[in-house]
């Protein structure tokens, strides 16, 4: 399902087809929150859905900010990232300035003291990447998404966008996730909308927990950060 299809599955499961009484930036609002829950949960069950990564040159220091990194590359964080927003940190390498591949990866850490006392380490404090020495070049790879991919113009009729492979078959869960935002501000439960979320969210942990191709569950992790050392 793309967007405007998504947009106009919520109208009707919300009985307000016409909009009376929402009006479209409305709309949008509840359909991005229902994108993020669904995100979520599909990203804690299997990060590799939404795995990215971000390569940063000419740092030259030993913080790097994720919010506001300059001229080194795209921010993932803070208030207007230009890349998928940062959701989990997953691995950071120094890496080549001019291919962009990592060239050894480091060590995360959990304190300041034990980063700043040891070797090739890295942590993240808010949006700064902290750094155990200084960096010249790095590759940052990530669990990341658009947090507010529905817009006025993408779920106006005709105007719909592909999200993702997620949204694709369960593109009703966001519906369905708007609906139950939306049932919180009209102060009325619809049973048999919430006994649908309830079966639909099953289905997507069933696959999620298979693995998107044969055999594959045993590999699907949610969060696999410490595979890497």
């Amino acid at each position: 399902m793309n967007t405007a299809q998504i947009a106009e599955l919520f109208k009707q499961y919300v009985d307000d087809s016409d909009l009376t009484f929402m009006d479209d930036a409305t709309k949008v609002n509840f359909l991005n929150l229902g994108w993020r829950e669904l995100t979520f949960k599909a990203a804690e069950s299997d990060s590799n859905l939404f795995g990215t990564s971000q390569n940063y040159i000419n740092i030259n220091a030993d913080t790097l900010d994720l919010a506001a990194p300059g001229a080194t590359g795209n921010a993932i964080m803070g208030s207007a990232p230009v890349a998928d927003r940062l959701y989990r940190l997953m691995r950071v390498a120094r890496s080549d300035a001019g291919t962009g591949l990592a060239r050894y990866y480091l060590q995360a850490s959990n304190s300041l003291v034990e980063m700043r006392n040891g070797v090739n380490r890295y942590m993240l404090r808010g949006t700064q990447l902290l750094f155990s020495e200084q960096a010249d070049s790095c590759l940052v790879e990530y669990v990341g998404f658009p947090t507010e991919p529905f817009t006025v113009g993408n779920t106006a009729t005709g105007g719909g966008v592909y999200l993702n492979e997620i949204a694709t078959y369960y593109g009703d869960l966001i519906a369905l996730m708007a609906c139950k935002h939306y049932q919180i501000k009209d102060f009325a439960a619809n049973p048999v909308l919430m006994a649908q979320l309830a079966m639909r969210k099953n289905e997507l942990d069933s696959y999620l927990m298979t693995g998107r191709s044969w055999n594959q569950n045993n590999n699907v992790v949610g969060t696999d950060e410490a595979t890497y050392y």
